[in-house]
């Protein structure tokens, strides 16, 4: 599995109401829609810690696919395009406000 964790911070005018009614009704359903996505799961989230240098995180998106050339597929898409430009309404597109990494190593303790 090919697994993608994306940190997502909203345009401050946007309520957080607002926002996480977009993500889970507009936003997340193109990625849904993708053949190519094996999982998609958003994680929504309240900044606790935050020392003022960057605006709070408000959530943080996990997709995976069945591998890399899969993911690959899914970003030529025009379902990814849809989505691309849905997102420019309500998240920063800085990277303090979309940051997409690749998970490369999954270590757990408990």
């Amino acid at each position: 599995m090919f697994t993608m964790l994306t940190v997502i911070r909203k345009k401050p005018e946007i309520t957080t109401e607002e926002f996480r009614h977009f993500m889970k009704h507009d936003y997340g359903p193109t990625y849904q829609a993708m053949p190519q996505t094996r999982s998609y799961v958003q994680y929504y989230l309240s900044d606790v810690m935050t020392d003022g240098a960057e605006p709070p995180i408000d959530a943080i998106v996990q997709i995976s696919f069945d591998s890399e050339e899969q993911m690959r597929e899914a970003l030529r898409t025009e379902g990814y395009r849809r989505a691309h430009e849905l997102r420019q309404r309500y998240l920063r597109e800085t990277s303090t406000g979309i940051h997409s990494a690749v998970v490369d190593e999954v270590v757990t303790l408990v």
